[in-house]
């Protein structure tokens, strides 16, 4: 992991867990995790980076310390000597595209797609004794029952070209230039980072950041597609909250409460807590029926004997399961309302 996007996921006011920023990159979903991701106003990069090794990010984090650039709190939190600004990220990387990571399965997508536009490119040049790029076997398979999904006659082909270049048209140049030189096809090779790297007088970690975005943005552009796209990635996309949390929260919205749903899945009532807290976290806040979990004369009751600052509330240490539900659903609420 490079060190200087790194030191841009940290703060020079907040102090920040190592481990729960690297959690969330690689896409760990514990409430604990999740929450906060949610107070680092690090949501949106969950699951963006599943391969990434503790070693590597603590390498990162060892470089910036021994450069100075970070400072290790006594408990071990990171603080930024450095108040860099996350626009630069969010140019790079937009949330909108970030968030598709969460129900992407990232490496099937990545892979998939670049074997899928490479056979595409060979096919319409009818060359069919080509090397294709190393892949896994999920997503060979994937690539033969897309091409078995259709006929792919001239008019299919030029169908999906046509749909590929007008999507292609909406991407600024620089993003459009990256998607297509790392692509393998016909008479073209494809590009390894460093090179694009030099091309575009960019540094790699940026380019990572810009093939990462396109990824998600071509698996949102063949979610939208009419024209035989979509079959390509669909196999790869989830929901974007597990079915269990899902069937909790139908439930919740219906009436049900928090104990009678327990009894009825033979589950234990902190399981149905934590598919609450998720949800409320990973949804919109008008996605979520509060007033069902922690009406407002609680939520009110909790907030006034806590400080300002939510980083700093303490919850009772003699606090029952049902309590902590609350208290922690009243922090999610009041992180929201910010």
């Amino acid at each position: 992991m490079n060190p200087e996007f790194l030191i841009r996921l940290l703060s020079a006011s907040q102090p920040r867990r190592p481990k729960v920023i690297f959690n969330c990159l690689t896409g760990k979903r514990t409430v604990s995790v999740l929450y906060w991701a949610l107070r680092y106003k690090l949501l949106s990069w969950l699951n963006v980076l599943p391969s990434l090794q503790w070693d590597t990010f603590n390498g990162a984090v060892n470089k910036l310390v021994q450069e100075k650039r970070v400072t290790v709190q006594s408990d071990g939190q990171l603080l930024s000597n450095e108040a860099l600004e996350n626009d630069e990220l969010s140019e790079l990387f937009p949330a909108e595209q970030r968030q598709m990571y969460r129900i992407m399965h990232v490496k099937n997508v990545a892979e998939t797609t670049l074997l899928g536009i490479q056979a595409l490119s060979h096919t319409i040049y009818h060359d069919m004794g080509y090397f294709p790029v190393s892949v896994s076997e999920r997503a060979r398979v994937q690539v033969r029952r897309w091409f078995r999904s259709s006929s792919f006659d001239e008019n299919h082909l030029r169908d999906l070209t046509i749909s590929l270049n007008c999507w292609l048209a909406t991407m600024s140049s620089r993003n459009a230039d990256v998607f297509l030189s790392q692509l393998a096809g016909e008479k073209h090779p494809g590009y390894t980072i460093p090179q694009l790297s030099q091309a575009l007088h960019l540094p790699t970690w940026q380019i990572d950041l810009i093939q990462a975005a396109n990824l998600a943005a071509f698996a949102q552009f063949c979610q939208a597609d009419t024209h035989g796209w979509r079959n390509l990635l669909n196999p790869f996309m989830d929901q974007a909250l597990p079915r269990p949390v899902k069937q909790t929260l139908s439930a919740v919205q219906q009436g049900a409460t928090r104990t009678a749903i327990a009894q009825q899945r033979g589950l234990r009532p902190s399981t149905i807590n934590e598919h609450l807290l998720t949800a409320a976290i990973l949804l919109p806040l008008d996605q979520f029926p509060y007033e069902k979990c922690v009406n407002e004369a609680t939520r009110e009751s909790i907030k006034k004997h806590q400080p300002v600052n939510i980083d700093n509330w303490q919850g009772s240490l003699g606090a029952t399961p049902d309590q902590f539900f609350q208290y922690r659903m009243t922090q999610i609420w009041e992180t929201k309302q910010k």
